[in-house]
């Protein structure tokens, strides 16, 4: 049924909190299961050609902790780095993620905002044609 899904869309969204650098476990476990040999990837994997991959995704700690400089010495751009791989294998367009830092002091007003950028960030992206 997830493969199904992933047919009938153009955009594929993944919505998730960026646990140690990655991505939580059962996300993890829908792209093993999913993204099969045949199918998203190799010989005959074909099937997401053309699709655009976008990440939403929150951490706990602020925007400036993800620089060179910062307590995590990486950038968003360099964590990410095995999703824009993960595009690549399978045919489709990585496009810039929608990231929400700091989540653990975002107030409800805060919070509400945030979801409607992220709606608004989801529908302008560019798209490929």
């Amino acid at each position: 049924r997830e493969q199904e899904l992933l047919m009938e869309h153009d955009r594929i969204v993944l919505q998730f909190p960026f646990y140690w650098y990655s991505s939580p476990a059962l996300l993890k476990l829908w792209q093993d299961e999913v993204l099969a040999y045949g199918w998203a990837y190799g010989q005959a994997g074909t099937r997401l050609h053309g699709k655009e991959l976008l990440l939403a995704f929150s951490t706990g700690g602020p925007a400036e902790a993800y620089q060179p400089s910062g307590l995590n010495r990486f950038t968003f751009d360099q964590l990410t780095t095995p999703f824009q791989a993960m595009a690549n294998l399978t045919g489709m367009t990585f496009l810039p993620p929608y990231i929400l830092s700091g989540v653990r002091t975002l107030s409800d007003e805060a919070l509400a905002l945030a979801t409607a950028s992220l709606i608004e960030h989801s529908l302008q992206v560019p798209i490929r044609k």
